[in-house]
């Protein structure tokens, strides 16, 4: 009788289903405009120390990669990857080497140009023979137009890309010991790839199956990732697509810390992928506080609790230490992708909102002053925080109501503030994408009591995209164009410029200016794009 009830308990537990909690056997970060390989070399100890295995050199960090690459790494350069690599080796951390020979190319990148084609093979030989193991191809964010010869021999874009891919992983594959290479494809978002679906499963057909192939979740930056997700995109590029997670990168919020700890990644994702790179932001230190809580999803995506791992990590601090550290948290880590009051800042709202949250930032400064040990930390977060303190000062100083001729970009609506913040360079802004965004117009209202004779003048503060692509604009006011052509305004700081309205283009009353980008290339999030912090229209009289 125990013998048979043994038997049937067996097959009962043999029939119950087990979650799946298998670990990211690829899991790790990139860089992130991080110039050379100081950055890299702070990152390598601390992923071995919290069991990641993967560090992927950015194309921003090396000219050779990027910005110029038809050039090639220089001999330090080369030693210096190279010793990166070495030591990634005995820490069990596998070293990436990327490159986009397409995002700035200039001459653009030509598929079918042998030459094209050698400097990229040279340049992976090169690295290949300096220790590297691991490349990625990235041709995200480029220019997606053939050059007449590519038309001429291809057709289209995704007929050029798995050319020059299956051509350079041939080649590849016969250096020895044998390198891995990953894919970054043009359309690398479900919501892309969904619009350009002839593009996916042309690069999922053509490319071999070895190549791996990047992909960052159903947006750019998702709010989340399951492992349904994965599987749909899977199908379509048949095979596993590996996660590039844009999270906690802040190059869309320059460079406000985002300290949330990883949210909304299933459990059963790492089933459905075949590695994971989370990207970080510009800001090393301030990085490892939520880069820890995505280890603690890596690592044990069955039992991930945001706040615990959060807690944990504030905890690991000395104690002196972890009262500035949990102020920070409150202040930067209190909403993540797609959460109320998203990107963490302060909140705009009037005078007594202000008085009320501007003592909790005073105290988190002088919580870091007094701790010399965080600075390190403190000058990652600095910039924000005392760009934060100096607006709600002024708000709290500033009694007068807003002028009827003046508006600040924060007073525009449309375009893409909602999504990415206001507060950019210390500024209260609002700006506009390339008009496939559908985030590519802005407008506000500026009021006259009457229409001055000699007409006005329009004063607008801007600042044009950081790459300095001068992507058009259109400056109209009640319909009337103002300026339309290339956005010449600085890419490094707010520049004001001053245009001429005529008194017929004039209202009694309400004004409505609006600014469009027209640029039709570009994604949101990336460049071009344009930005305004204030604009006054001065009557001529």
């Amino acid at each position: 009788m125990k013998i048979k009830v043994l038997i049937m308990l067996l097959l009962f537990v043999s029939t119950v289903p087990t979650l799946d909690a298998e670990q990211f056997k690829i899991r790790g970060i990139k860089g992130l405009w991080w110039e050379g390989i100081e950055k890299y070399q702070l990152a390598l100890p601390w992923l071995a120390e919290h069991n990641l295995n993967f560090l992927m050199i950015c194309y921003s960090s090396f000219p050779a990669s990027g910005m110029r690459w038809r050039s090639q790494y220089t001999p330090d350069e080369q030693k210096a990857i190279g010793k990166l690599a070495e030591e990634g080796r005995k820490l069990g951390v596998d070293i990436c080497l990327s490159f986009n020979p397409g995002i700035w190319s200039n001459p653009p990148l030509v598929y079918s140009s042998d030459s094209d084609f050698e400097i990229a093979l040279n340049k992976v030989k090169i690295m290949h023979a300096a220790g590297v193991r691991w490349f990625a191809l990235c041709l995200d964010d480029i220019n997606r137009e053939l050059q007449p010869e590519d038309k001429d021999k291809f057709g289209s874009l995704a007929a050029a890309q798995v050319y020059f891919v299956n051509r350079l992983w041939n080649s590849m594959k016969e250096l020895k010991p044998r390198p891995k290479l990953i894919f970054c494809p043009s359309a690398y978002l479900t919501a892309d790839m969904e619009r350009h679906m002839d593009y996916v499963e042309a690069i999922g057909k053509g490319i071999d199956n070895e190549v791996m192939m990047f992909w960052t979740g159903p947006q750019c930056c998702s709010a989340s990732i399951t492992a349904d997700n994965a599987r749909l995109v899977a199908k379509w590029i048949r095979r596993k697509p590996f996660v590039w997670d844009n999270y906690p990168v802040n190059d869309m919020f320059p460079w406000r810390p985002l300290l949330s700890p990883l949210k909304n990644r299933s459990a059963d994702l790492a089933s459905a992928v075949s590695g994971y790179i989370a990207n970080p932001m510009k800001q090393w230190y301030a990085s490892t506080i939520p880069l820890a809580t995505t280890a603690a999803y890596l690592n044990d995506p069955e039992h991930y609790d945001p706040q615990a791992a959060m807690e944990k990590l504030i905890q690991s601090y000395p104690l002196e230490q972890q009262r500035a550290i949990r102020l920070l948290v409150e202040l930067y880590g209190c909403s993540f992708w797609g959460e109320k009051n998203w990107p963490p800042q302060p909140a705009l709202g009037d005078r007594k909102q202000a008085l009320k949250q501007l003592p909790k930032y005073r105290a988190l400064r002088a919580a870091f002053l007094a701790q010399p040990s965080l600075k390190n930390l403190w000058e990652d977060v600095r910039d924000t925080v005392e760009q934060d303190i100096a607006l709600l000062e002024r708000m709290v100083a500033d009694r007068r109501i807003s002028s009827p001729l003046k508006a600040t970009g924060l007073d525009f609506e449309g375009g893409a503030a909602s999504l990415f913040g206001c507060l950019k360079f210390g500024y209260q802004v609002n700006y506009v994408y390339a008009k496939q965004t559908g985030k590519d117009e802005m407008h506000t209202e500026l009021w006259l009591g009457t229409v001055p004779k000699g007409g006005a003048r329009l004063k607008l503060m801007a600042r044009n995209d950081d790459l300095g692509i001068n992507g058009k604009i259109c400056i109209r006011l009640n319909g009337y164009v103002i300026y339309q052509g290339p956005a010449n305004f600085s890419m490094t700081n707010f520049e004001t410029k001053e245009f001429d309205v005529p008194a017929s283009a004039l209202k009694t009353d309400e004004n409505m200016l609006s600014i469009q980008m027209i640029e039709n290339q570009g994604t949101l999030g990336m460049p071009p794009w344009f930005m305004v912090a204030e604009a006054e229209l001065v009557p001529l009289d």
